[in-house]
């Protein structure tokens, strides 16, 4: 409890600091006031640092916990007072702006009343400071004099935490084996559940994390549906999660059969790997529930259920058909994940004292790699063996009596070593969020800002609250308190997790500040909660509202509806953050206008459209986020103190919002678009001062800039902390002037630090100065990681690109004007220079694009030529071009005869070519060595494309469309690819497909064969190779026919593995054969566009697809009106019987 007056102290000064001089306080005659209750502050922490040593190390007396708790009362009643005041300093200044001088304002707008109830609240609560200070006497607390880590401690810039879920050590055994359960096909049950069982803290989440990256696993499933149940074990809510986990938002609907519908049309024909984290659950009629809806969504047959749990009749209840079990680490594994750790860069240097104490300490842990994570990751920030030692014989220790004891040890000790209150306060904190909530790491500091937990730097320093926020959450991470859940492209975490023993955790230290509610229950009166979260359905929220706590800081309203919430609202003016996650909620209260200390508010998760006009007088709020709003409010400039501002671009068929007289929002860091108009208040000189803008900026309507000097107003080259850029024209306004648009360009040059940019509808002739490469280097790019060039329709030329280092990503879309990619694109003039300066004398090779790792050239309707990377014969250097290209797109180039030869894109693993219809040749496709992935479509005039591959069994995926004058080829050397896993042959010419080669391909699981615009086909025969007893693997098969075909091939029906059967387009069939009764292990059967069938195999043979769950008919008007007249009933058990 004393830790977290301790922050409230902090806190406290943190706000009386500014507010006692400020020129305002003094004008109001309260400086002294405040500078006394300052003081007042300072001598009770030295007060309360003694008791909570007095806590620590022996039994607290009821007295010495009476008092803090009273002291943190008083501390919040001081927090409300100061924050009241700061409000009507920041109301004075907005009504005021205007005006220069501060006392032309204050004595004459602000009543006099105001200023002395202010000076009276000030000083009554250094009244109650004293009388504490005289109690704190009688109860035997002196002043202690504070140690240095009892400050916010100083921190060096992290760019990266050391903790990488990609160090997990001694489970590649259990990925295999999971792996290839989920691949099998040998479970002949519907939706085979694969259970992960074993102790908390094992790695059971992990473990299914690791299975869903597998390679085998993601090319296996469609879609991959995570849901976190933990337990909470309610069918509408699993369906809503899977629904968002699908859809990437939320979903809260309450009907259970229109999100069964939903969730049909989302995974219909699909194979779908659902996983159910953390389930608790072992009552199996609620489990059968479950899985009747999830047969009744459907899916392909291959779909499966990945479950990790503790319990084995949760395992058992859930009918597992393979149960996975975990253990813990060996020794030896328990050794290598503690000393990656506690040894890693920056971290505790290696030697033999370290070892033996670490080892000692690692016997503790049990094996349980949550454990090992935790300690390892605390001893990395101990330097000393003495601190080592002190962490070994800890007392807290002694409290572990098992294995899972162990576990919550690890996990105080860890806690224990945090390095400031106030990172112990920001972990407590997290504890608003569900257990097994993902939490976004900005929102999350964001969070913590509000609370008061992250204040700017003292004494002039350089880092601003995200920043020292985004060092805590770091802390956090290397401790294993966090978990990391996602990157973003700079590889820098996103978002994470708290493992449940965590979550237990973080309500166990936040000392009932802290408060969960669930479907009904009761909250009680209770001064010290401060933090309150509410999770329920509609209807079913609280039982008493009245049980709200009057000085509620924080709430988290997750569910029920907007009538309770307003009621919540009326009783909770102080709070400082407010979020809520609730899609039934339609407008924002009434209530929230008047919450002067309100600083975080996100309703980016509801329904709510529009925003009141009395939100404007929120100057304390620092964040807002919302997902979609039909316009903003006016005066919204007036949130003078809002630093993020996050929204949507909203629906396609409503215009970006317009945000008059932004500019004057000089704290705003986060800006998701800003959008440029002749309206006052939206020129683009806007920007001039927002000069702490970071993140991702997008500037629309830049056709409304008419010069360079208008431009060059927004000042980007300025703004330093700007990561990604969009510059985006409108179509319209075809006929503006060249020289103006291009000075405008020029205008906008952003600075040198930039990792991403995209500029879209650029109406210039040319790139701006700052796009062209000078001294023979891209100088002003030099940093750019993602470049995305679109719609420039009057370049004719690409820009010099080669030479930039970090490049990892290029698109290049709807160039129209370029005729030609040569010499300049690679930026070989350049390098032709730095050879001749004697940079490369020595022979080396020049590398262009060293690290670009995905290119995709799409859409360039007057491209005829794009040349070869060459260097003048008496160059001394060698050429050496995309060395790290992964993936490579092409698409939509009606006129380019001749790509670049392939001859050294060694590392490109998919392949891309679609729709060039002029394209002649691929020159060394064979010595693309690491191929995966191929596919080309629609290049009829395409004929050599060297298919005899050097490493034929790298390739697993191949495509061939619309490439008639490939087939010989391909004939030649399918039967090479013996690795192939996915194969479609679409052609005009079916005559000539290579379906001899087909039989080698023993890995083959999905075929897809068919005729390429079926009308103008005359063979009357599906051609089909006489032995298939080699496509043992066979799972999928899409046959697309056409008029002249009668019949079906008679070789199908060997195809034993075969559980996916699509039909679509044999206009001449009118039967289907009764030998497809003998597809044993059939899950689907799609037919459609087969105008003229009418008849399904007899009832007996159907009766024989016992695994049949699902018949699709589409198109197929004789079939279908006799289907829906009662076939189905005389067939076997369908989950879904779609006719349309």
């Amino acid at each position: 409890m004393a830790e977290a007056v301790l922050s409230f102290v902090s806190v406290i000064l943190d706000k009386i600091l500014p507010l006692a001089a400020d020129e305002i306080s003094r004008a109001w005659g309260v400086k002294k006031d405040l500078q006394k209750l300052a003081d007042d502050v300072r001598t009770m922490e030295a007060l309360i640092f003694d008791a909570e040593c007095k806590q620590s190390t022996t039994k607290a007396t009821k007295a010495v916990q009476l008092w803090l708790k009273r002291l943190r009362s008083i501390a919040r009643d001081a927090e409300i007072v100061l924050d009241d005041f700061r409000y009507e300093v920041l109301r004075q200044k907005v009504k005021n702006r205007k005006r220069d001088k501060v006392r032309n304002f204050f004595s004459s707008s602000n009543p006099i009343s105001f200023r002395i109830e202010m000076a009276n609240k000030i000083k009554n609560v250094s009244a109650s400071l004293e009388e504490a200070y005289r109690k704190a006497d009688q109860i035997g607390l002196q002043p202690v004099q504070l140690p240095m880590s009892s400050a916010d401690h100083k921190q060096d810039r992290s760019t990266d935490p050391f903790v990488d879920e990609s160090q997990t050590v001694g489970r590649e055994v259990e990925v295999s084996q999971v792996v290839s359960t989920l691949i099998s096909s040998d479970y002949k049950k519907d939706l085979p559940v694969i259970s992960i069982v074993g102790m908390g803290g094992q790695g059971k989440t992990t473990l299914a994390q690791l299975v869903l990256k597998d390679d085998s696993v993601v090319k296996h499933f469609d879609k991959t549906i995570w849901v976190c149940v933990s337990d909470d074990f309610k069918v509408g809510r699993l369906l809503n999660k899977m629904l968002q986990s699908l859809e990437g938002k939320n979903a809260e609907m309450t009907n259970t059969e229109a999100l069964v519908r939903q969730l049909q049309e989302k995974l219909k024909g699909k194979s779908y790997l659902l996983v159910l984290d953390d389930i608790w659950n072992e009552d199996r009629e609620e489990w059968d529930g479950m899985r009747r809806r999830l047969l009744a969504i459907g899916g392909a047959p291959e779909s499966k259920i990945l479950a990790t749990t503790r319990s084995d009749e949760v395992a058992s209840a859930m009918q597992t058909s393979h149960l996975q079990r975990l253990d813990i680490l060996s020794d030896d594994y328990s050794c290598m994940l503690f000393e990656n750790l506690a040894f890693a860069d920056g971290g505790a240097r290696r030697t033999q004292d370290l070892v033996d104490i670490g080892r000692r300490i690692l016997k503790k842990c049990g094996g349980v790699p949550l454990a090992i994570k935790a300690i390892g990751g605390l001893l990395c920030s101990k330097k000393d063996a003495s601190e080592w030692l002190t962490i070994e014989k800890s007392e807290i220790w002694n409290e572990s009596t098992n294995i899972a004891n162990r576990v919550m040890s690890a996990l105080k000790l860890s806690y224990e070593n945090l390095p400031s209150w106030s990172v112990k306060q920001c972990f407590a904190s997290c504890s608003i969020f569900p257990k097994d909530a993902f939490m976004e790491k900005e929102s999350l500091i964001q969070i913590w800002m509000a609370q008061g937990l992250i204040n700017d730097a003292k004494g002039g320093g350089h880092l601003q609250m995200e920043d020292r926020g985004s060092d805590y959450f770091n802390v956090l991470l290397r401790s294993s308190l966090l978990q990391a859940t996602s990157e973003n492209s700079t590889n820098r975490f996103m978002s994470c997790r708290m493992h449940d023993l965590v979550h237990d955790l973080s309500l166990q230290v936040s000392n009932n500040r802290f408060f969960n509610t669930e479907d009904g229950m009761e909250v009680s009166h209770d001064d010290e909660v401060m933090h309150l979260t509410i999770i329920g359905s509609q209807g079913k929220v609280l039982k008493n509202i009245e049980g709200i706590p009057p000085n509620l800081q924080t709430l988290y309203y997750l569910g029920g509806d907007g009538i309770m919430l307003e009621d919540i609202l009326e009783r909770s003016r102080y709070l400082s953050v407010l979020k809520v996650d609730c899609l039934d909620v339609t407008h924002l209260p009434n209530a929230v206008g008047s919450m002067k200390h309100l600083r975080h508010l996100d309703i980016s998760q509801t329904a709510i459209a529009a925003l009141p006009e009395s939100i404007i007088k929120l100057y304390n709020l620092m964040t807002l986020k919302v997902y979609y709003l039909k316009e903003i409010p006016t005066k919204f400039s007036n949130l003078i103190n809002l630093r993020h501002l996050e929204f949507s671009m909203g629906f396609r068929d409503r215009p970006p919002y317009l945000i008059p007289g932004i500019g004057q929002l000089a704290n705003l860091r986060t800006l998701p678009y800003f959008v440029v108009s002749q309206d006052k208040g939206c020129q683009l000189e806007e920007l001039e001062h927002l000069r702490n803008l970071r993140g991702e900026l997008k500037i629309f309507g830049l056709e409304n800039v008419s010069s360079f000097e208008s431009a060059a107003k927004a000042k980007l080259s300025e703004k330093s902390s700007i990561q990604s850029l969009t510059l985006e024209w409108d179509d319209t306004n075809e006929d503006c002037d060249d020289d103006n648009i291009n000075s405008v360009m020029e205008g906008l040059q952003p600075r040198p630090d930039l990792k991403s940019l995209a500029i879209n509808g650029f109406k210039g002739s040319r790139f701006p100065s700052w796009m062209v490469a000078k001294d023979h280097l891209m100088v002003l790019l030099r940093n750019l990681v993602h470049l995305r060039l679109e719609k420039l329709a009057r370049c004719e030329q690409v820009p010099s690109l080669g030479d930039l280092p970090c490049l990892e990503s290029l698109q290049m879309v709807s160039l129209h004007n370029v005729k030609r990619i040569g010499a300049e694109f690679y930026g070989l003039d350049i390098n032709a220079r730095r050879s001749a300066s004697c940079s490369n004398r020595d022979g080396k090779p020049v590398t262009l694009f060293p690290k670009l790792s995905s290119f995709a050239l799409c859409d360039m309707k007057s491209l005829e030529e794009w040349s070869d990377a060459t260097v003048p014969s008496d160059s001394p250097s060698s050429i050496k071009v995309f060395p790290s290209l992964r993936d490579l797109r092409i698409s939509g180039l009606p006129k380019l005869a001749f790509l670049p030869d392939m001859e050294n894109l060694t590392s490109v693993t998919e392949l891309r070519i679609r729709e060039c219809r002029s394209l002649a040749c691929l020159r060394n496709l064979n010595s693309l060595t690491s191929l995966e992935s191929l596919c080309l479509d629609d290049c009829p005039a395409l004929l050599d494309a060297s298919l005899d591959m050097k490493n034929p069994q790298s390739l697993h995926e191949l495509t061939i469309s619309g490439c008639d004058k490939l087939n010989p080829s391909l004939s030649n050397n399918l039967e090479k690819f013996t690795s192939l896993e996915w194969l479609t042959i679409r052609s005009h010419d079916p005559g000539s497909w290579p379906i001899m080669g087909l039989h080698h391909l023993a890995n083959l699981r999905s075929l897809e064969l068919g005729g390429r615009f079926s009308d103008i086909l005359d063979l009357d025969h599906f051609p089909w190779p006489h032995s298939i007893t080699n496509l043992v693997s066979l799972e999928h098969l899409d046959l697309r026919g056409w008029p002249k075909i009668t019949s079906l091939p008679d070789q199908i029906q060997h195809l034993s593995t075969l559980r996916q059967l699509q039909i679509r387009e044999f206009e001449g069939l009118e039967v289907l054969p009764e030998w497809m009764g003998s597809l044993r292990n059939l899950r689907l059967l799609w037919i459609a566009d087969c105008y003229n069938l009418r008849q399904l195999p007899s009832a007996e043979a159907m009766r024989h697809l016992t695994n049949l769950n699902q018949l699709s008919i589409a198109s197929c008007p004789l079939l279908a009106e006799r289907c829906t007249k009662g076939m189905a009933q005389s067939g076997p058990r369908l989950h879904t019987f779609p006719v349309f």
